[in-house]
This record gives structure tokens, sequence and C-alpha cells, in this order.
């Protein structure tokens, strides 16, 4: 009987790790094409159907947040709402191409519509991708994003390719080593390497980041930046914990700084709420930069959810006189959310 019940016991604990797979890492679409540059990722499965031989699979989600501005006491309703299509084939050789088309509209941002696009060509040499691709490496090797409408501010390098140019990425898989290479239309480079691998209950994710670009300040300084940083993940069941730390040199003419950082998050997840909270503290020349972003996301149907956020920022810093960036924000954000 005792046996029956140790064996019950196990069952019922794997049972709960494959049930409570946390929702808040980036999705296959993000990490693959890169195109999503906000919090706004597509968890649900998208609608999918063949037409003339090619799968097209679609997404959209409709957010309309409620955001509270605690510095000047103000409150706006913005709705936003993201798309993705993908179409895709695999040839007689068994290369697999395919092109995708993201859109995004945030009345927040002066009703502006933006899009992003990408083709590519997939097969056991790896995945080639062309067009506004400069996230591949980022969406790779970044720490978990946060839940709900949490946004941890400063969590990247300040020199990152500028996802609005064309560029070309690359992707091979390795057995658990997975290597990522960007490249922008100005010859800026970002090379990534994950190695992730599940050990019993454990899931590690190990990923490192070399990114040689460029940065330009709000007074108009172009400063050549390179920067390395590493993360780590630990994931048991409803659990996941990350850390990142990183270290950018900026260099304009005979102006030189570094600036030093780390960032942490820890990732709970309950029946249908999920929950995180993150931490980032950093250095620029003797100037700290910090924030912290609280969030909470609950399921309520197939796609529908309420979603919570509480982000703080706060970073004046320049380096001899270069005014590199002046943040001061405190919002909290709560929205009701349907994708599908």
């Amino acid at each position: 009987m005792f046996g029956l019940i140790k064996k019950h016991k196990k069952a019922s604990f794997t049972c709960c790790l494959l049930a409570c797979t946390l929702g808040n890492a980036p999705s296959t679409l993000a990490q693959e094409g890169g195109l999503n540059p906000d919090n706004l990722s597509f968890f649900e499965e998208p609608l999918a159907f063949t037409l003339g031989g090619f799968t097209i699979t679609y997404n959209q989600l409709l957010d309309i947040p409620v955001t509270h501005n605690f510095k000047n006491d103000e409150t706006d309703v913005d709705p936003r709402t993201n798309f993705q299509v993908n179409i895709e084939r695999q040839l007689p050789n068994a290369i697999t191409i395919g092109a995708t088309y993201l859109g995004l509209y945030d009345a927040a941002e002066d009703d502006e519509y933006e899009d992003r696009w990408a083709v590519y060509a997939s097969s056991v040499w790896g995945r080639l991708s062309g067009g506004e691709v400069n996230d591949v490496v980022r969406e790779a090797t970044r720490r978990w994003r946060g839940t709900g409408n949490a946004d941890l501010e400063f969590d990247d390098v300040l020199g990152a390719l500028n996802e609005d140019d064309i560029g070309l990425a690359y992707s091979l898989r390795l057995s658990a080593y997975t290597l990522n290479v960007g490249v922008d239309d100005d010859g800026h480079t970002d090379f990534g390497v994950t190695y992730e691998r599940p050990n019993k209950y454990l899931d590690f994710r190990l990923t490192g980041r070399y990114t040689d670009s460029e940065f330009l300040s709000s007074t108009g300084v172009l400063f050549d930046t390179r920067a390395v940083g590493a993360v780590a993940q630990v994931e048991y069941g409803c659990l996941a914990v990350d850390a990142g730390v990183g270290y950018e040199e900026l260099k304009s003419g005979g102006i030189k700084g570094d600036r030093r950082f780390i960032s942490a998050g820890i990732h709970y997840k309950i029946l249908s709420l999920t929950l995180s909270a993150e931490g980032h503290w950093g250095e620029i020349e003797g100037h700290s930069e910090e924030s912290y972003a609280l969030g909470a996301k609950y399921d309520i149907a197939r796609g529908l959810s309420l979603n919570l956020g509480y982000n703080y920022s706060k970073s004046k810093a320049d380096i001899d006189g270069v005014l590199i960036q002046d943040v001061d924000e405190s919002k909290f954000i709560s929205s009701l959310r349907y994708e599908f």
C-alpha cells in the first residue's frame, strides 16, 4: 500500500509540473521571428489553414489598458492591438520557406500604425531570416518577460541593433545549444548562444550575448558601443527564477564611459493566476539606474485575461556632460486582453 501511495504522489507531482508550465516566456514565434518589440507577446495557438500548398497562421491580440501615472496623477485609456500573419511551405528538398508580417497599433503613440516583416528559409542547417529581424538575438537570449503589464525598464543594452532597420539573422540549434547571429544594414552585429536542458524536475537555461553597435544620445552625440551579457534561469514546475548581468562600453571621440547592470526576476503560476516580480540595478559613470516591475495575469477564459502591472524606473546619467538617459516614471496599468 505504501508503495502505491508513493507511486501515486510521484505521478501527481509530475502532472503538476506539466500543468504549471509558465506562460510568460517569449513565444516560439517571437524567438524565431523577433518581430514583436514590446511585452504584448502571443501565447495562444494561432488560427491555421492551408491554401495552395502553403500553411497560413494568424494571431491577434486586443488590449484595453487603463494607465495611471503617479508622477503627474493622470489616468489614460489607450486601446492597442497586435496581429501577426505567417505563411510557409516545405519544399521537396526539405527546405521550409516562409514570410511573417506583424502589425501594431497603439492609441497612446499618437494613433500611429507600425508594421514589421521578415522572410526566412530553414532546414537542418539552421534558419536564415531577412527583414526587420534585428531583435532575434535579443529575444533568444533575454530574461523572461514580466507577467501581465509588467515591463522592466533598462533591461537591455543601450547600443542594441535598431529594430526598425533591415537586417539578416541566422539561428542554428546543435543539441542543447542554439547559436544566433544578427547583422543590420549598417554592419552592426549581435551574437548569442543559448544552452537549455532539463534535469529531472528542473529546467536550466544559460545564455550569453555580445553586441557591437552604436547609441545616439538625446543631445545628438553618437557613441560606438560594445556590450557583453549573460542570463541564468532555473524553472521548477510552477516557479521560475532568473538573473542577468551586463557590461557596456561607450566611446565617442575623447568621451568614454562604462555601464554595468544586473537584473533579476521571479515568476510563479498557481491555477489561473500568474505572478512576477523583477528588479534592475545599474550604474553609468557613477550615476545610478534602477527599475522595478510587478505583474499579474488572471486567465478568465480561453484567450481572455485580466492583466495588471506596476512599473517604476529612475535614472539621470551623463558621460562627461553628455546626457545618456533621463527617466523618472511610476505607473500602474490594468487591462482586459483577448488573444486568438
